[in-house]
């Protein structure tokens, strides 16, 4: 791997509170027997895994007689939070089937339920929020299904999704799934995406029926969804194990037959294989030859990212301002423009987002430019945005550019 400005690979070791973490999540999920380095901080361990979104997994692993007895009993604590919380989000992704059967709406559960299936032990990942699909010509009938039951629409607008709220319940329903690209290969996505509905096969939880896309449309979407937030704010573990464990549910020839002409075609195969390479290297998944030959460099940039970021960017505020100056969420490539070129057109995606008037008209992207410029800075002066440090921002997004453009996001392979 040519080692241009900005790449970062071996500018420092994982940690031993990073390799203890990964070891014990590659006992849990793959039954390795992988050895943890001796005496970590087990604090520090019990923090990072709260930061990642693993805590439970870690904990199935762990031998808690080498842990200090508050650590134990905060990690247990945690682990019933968890599990109550996870009760709740599955409770309400059994909610969502309830309402669009009952207006006839075909529907598929988003990651969540969904990734969950894959797991050994389903219940032992964290959920975040519920995530649903439906088809676009059903996104208003379902949205006055929503309403009827008490849910209130989230003023914010968002390029895939409507949010509604009722309570402590936020409920996303999507029209398409997140980081579908721009150009032919999003129009290949789309063409993909068109039967997932009539694909969507059937799952149990809590004794009771789920829909959730086919395995084709899963990984897809888990695809898409981690490139989105890979080159925004960031990924976790969390996001690695529910591709790990995906993966390992399929022989090579199964995934061959399912992904390889048709990642290709939207250049999303290098990006896959990577993405399984750093499962095998450092969660213990099972090789798998069709990843091809590995890329140790690109592999341990890619695990180091992941600490430095946290669940969606959760431990380092900067990342998503730097984002702004990577990609549009990776959806037209990485590092192919300039940064401030990247800057403007960013900028312009924000502006359509929460003006949809400015995709007819585009005069008026300038006045957006000056209303949310102008409204973050007032927050930020405020003391409800972070602040901006433009240095820093440009140097971390300058290297992050330089990682990211090497996965080959949406670039074709012969």
């Amino acid at each position: 791997m040519s080692k241009k400005k900005g790449i970062q690979p071996g500018l420092r070791s994982l940690s031993k509170t990073e390799k203890t973490i990964l070891i014990l999540l590659s006992r849990d999920l793959f039954k390795t027997s992988r050895s943890i380095p001796q005496d970590p901080d087990w604090e520090e361990v019990y923090q990072e895994c709260l930061r990642q979104s693993v805590p439970i997994l870690v904990w199935n692993a762990l031998d808690k007689a080498q842990i200090p007895v508050d650590t134990v009993e905060r990690w247990k604590n945690t682990g019933i939070a968890s599990a109550y919380h996870n009760l709740q989000v599955a409770w309400q992704h059994l909610l969502v089937d309830r309402l669009m059967e009952k207006g006839r709406i075909p529907y598929v559960i988003l990651k969540g339920s969904a990734s969950g299936a894959y797991y050994p032990a389903p219940m032992d990942r964290i959920m975040g929020d519920v995530d649903f699909l439906v088809n676009p010509d059903h996104l208003e009938r379902a949205g006055e299904i929503l309403k009827a039951e008490g849910f209130t629409p989230w003023e914010e607008e968002h390029i895939c999704h409507v949010v509604y709220r009722k309570e402590n319940i936020h409920l996303e329903m999507h029209f398409e799934p997140a980081g579908v690209p721009y150009g032919k290969p999003g129009e290949l996505v789309r063409e993909y995406m068109k039967d997932v509905m009539e694909q969507a096969r059937e799952i149990q939880v809590e004794g009771e029926k789920l829909r959730v896309p086919s395995r084709f449309h899963h990984g897809l979407i888990l695809l898409l969804h981690t490139s989105h937030h890979l080159t925004g704010e960031g990924i976790g573990l969390r996001h690695l194990c529910d591709w790990a464990v995906f993966v390992a549910s399929m022989t090579d020839e199964e995934f061959r037959q399912l992904f390889e002409e048709k990642l290709k075609a939207i250049g999303m195969w290098r990006f896959a294989r990577l993405l399984t390479q750093t499962c095998i290297r450092y969660l213990g998944c099972p090789a798998r030859p069709w990843t091809g030959k590995e890329e140790p460099d690109l592999t341990a940039a890619m695990i180091r990212d992941i600490f430095d970021g946290g669940n969606f960017g959760n431990k380092e505020e900067k990342r998503k301002q730097e984002a702004y100056l990577i990609s549009n969420r990776g959806k037209d490539g990485v590092g192919k423009r300039s940064i401030l070129w990247q800057l403007a057109a960013a900028m312009n995606e924000v502006v359509r987002t929460h003006m949809p008037a400015a995709q007819k008209f585009p005069v008026l992207l300038p006045l957006g430019w000056v209303f949310y410029g102008g409204r973050y800075w007032i927050r930020m002066m405020k003391g409800q945005r972070p602040k901006i440090q433009p240095r820093e921002m440009l140097e971390g997004a300058s290297s992050r550019r330089e990682l990211y453009r090497q996965f080959g996001l949406f670039q074709r392979e012969p």
